[in-house]
């Protein structure tokens, strides 16, 4: 568990010292980034979701972050409003989080989009 929280911090940490709307250095860091989620999304998402592209959720009724990412209408702001709202949440998904970590979880999910995405069967 400390691991767990030691991780979450230094990456809370190190995404405070990035600029805001700075885009990254090329399209390699851009899929380097989309290739290792946080330890945080990991640990407490990746028990049900599918948290990397191109993967296949543990839990079958949970739709991938990649799904979820390349939904029509999907934007920062939904995913923040709807992690924000645990009554929005399934039965199936008891987790509460606070702002930090929502806004850790829909950054990340955003770099799963992609103009060409293609959902995979489940």
């Amino acid at each position: 568990m400390r691991t767990v929280i030691a991780a979450t911090l230094a990456t809370v940490a190190l995404a405070g010292c990035q600029t805001q709307g700075a885009p990254l250095a090329s399209p390699q860091a851009a899929a380097a980034v989309a290739a290792a989620p946080p330890d945080y999304v990991t640990a407490i998402c990746g028990q049900c979701h599918a948290v990397r592209d191109n993967a296949v959720s543990p839990n079958p009724q949970a739709p991938g972050f990649a799904d979820i990412a390349n939904s029509p209408g999907v934007t920062r702001a939904t995913l923040v409003t709807f992690l924000s709202d645990a009554h929005n949440y399934p039965m199936q998904m008891d987790v509460d989080l606070v702002e930090e970590d929502i806004e850790l979880i829909a950054d990340y999910m955003l770099t799963l989009q992609s103009d060409d995405y293609v959902k995979r069967p489940s």
